[in-house]
């Protein structure tokens, strides 16, 4: 994984509240896409940026009320591989495990 650090502060930061241990998590957005109508977001924790180690994950839009999204993690293999295609075909411009 590249470092990040260097352009963090061009990353929009989205945060997150864990359903299970109500933790507010935040996550940097790498990348964006829209596929079959829907949006996804391409993201890794903000504490883990500069984290050789860190995973990305994808998120995907699942409702939108005002200035309120709410997101979640994308656990259907097909469309999984399918928006992870489309993320890695960007993978020239950063260097992250999907």
């Amino acid at each position: 994984m590249s470092d990040f650090n260097e352009d963090f502060e061009e990353f929009e930061i989205v945060t997150m509240t864990d359903e299970d241990t109500n933790e507010e998590i935040e996550f940097a957005i790498i990348d964006n896409t829209k596929h079959k109508g829907n949006r996804y977001l391409l993201v890794v924790e903000s504490n883990s940026i500069d984290d050789e180690e860190s995973e990305a994950l994808i998120l995907k839009e699942v409702s939108l009320e005002g200035s309120d999204v709410t997101y979640a993690l994308v656990e259907d293999d097909d469309e999984f591989d399918e928006v992870a295609d489309i993320f890695s075909k960007n993978g020239e411009e950063y260097d992250v495990e999907l």
